[in-house]
């Protein structure tokens, strides 16, 4: 599992760590049942304390993501996609929150601010043709 961290990101590398699994989890680069590499593979590979590594997995088998059979390894949880997909859910309904809060402080209409989200669908249903 490659993950490629940003030194300089004002967010926690173990963050970072669950943001990229969950990532390669939605592009389907990882699928359920997957082995993921042990924590000191992980560590070893970015150069990071385990202990950061052991944190994100920790996190991410709390979340329902990973699944740790004793002596045999760490995989991706067998209904991982639902779970990631919920999560993300969850995570774009309080941007879209925080936005229409600042919209409408502002002034702005929900009519003007919906043909903004449109002309985004627009642009990006263009850039992945």
């Amino acid at each position: 599992m490659h993950i490629q961290l940003n030194p300089t990101s004002p967010k926690p590398i173990y963050e970072q760590i669950i943001e990229q699994v969950r990532h390669r989890i939605l592009q389907r680069i990882v699928l359920p049942g997957d082995q993921v590499p042990s924590v000191r593979e992980l560590s070893s590979q970015l150069m990071i304390n385990p202990n950061t590594v052991s944190k994100a997995y920790k996190e991410l088998e709390r979340e329902g993501i990973f699944v740790t059979y004793r002596g045999k390894g760490t995989f991706i949880s067998e209904d991982v996609e639902h779970l990631v997909r919920e999560k993300e859910l969850e995570k774009i309904k309080r941007q879209v929150h925080h936005i229409v809060i600042s919209a409408h402080q502002i002034g702005i209409t929900s009519d003007k601010l919906k043909s903004w989200v449109d002309e985004g669908y627009m642009k990006q249903e263009g850039e992945s043709q």
